[in-house]
């Protein structure tokens, strides 16, 4: 069996990695672990295929026919860095809530600029008379002009 040599591109480092074409991707990600210290289910491997899909893990490294000092890019994270991303930093500024209003909410229809219009407005209207009021009758208004 032939040894495959493959270069890891993960976190802005290079890492190489020697494997038998008789190991499959389960040994890859445990090689890639002890390498870098991601666990081998918060590794994702790029540029790994088998007929353009993603290999299974049990399938062989020899399947692949990954040429020599092959470059497989990784994604994925340290369970450390996990831990450091979900705790809260100690100092902390104090948060400021700029969207609340400070100031004492006024209802639009108690707002002095549109009081000031309907006042206006009811001074200005003239009522036209069409016919003259009945007593003991239905009265019919119309806004036509």
């Amino acid at each position: 069996m032939e040894n495959i040599k493959i270069i890891l591109k993960w976190s802005g480092k290079e890492y190489n990695i020697e494997l038998s074409e008789s190991d499959n991707v389960v040994d890859l990600k445990n090689a890639i672990e002890k390498e870098t210290g991601v666990r081998p289910d918060r590794q994702k491997l790029l540029n790994l295929k088998l007929k353009g899909k993603t290999p299974e893990d049990e399938c062989k490294l020899g399947r692949l026919q990954l040429k020599e000092n092959f470059k497989l890019m990784m994604m994925g994270s340290r369970e450390e860095d996990i831990a450091e991303a979900n705790t809260a930093p100690e100092n902390m500024p104090d948060v400021v809530n700029d969207f609340d209003i400070e100031e004492d909410e006024i209802a639009i229809e108690n707002q002095e600029v549109y009081l000031a219009k309907i006042e206006r407005r009811i001074k200005e209207y003239n009522v036209k008379v069409l016919n003259q009021f009945r007593p003991d009758k239905k009265l019919l208004v119309s806004n036509k002009t």
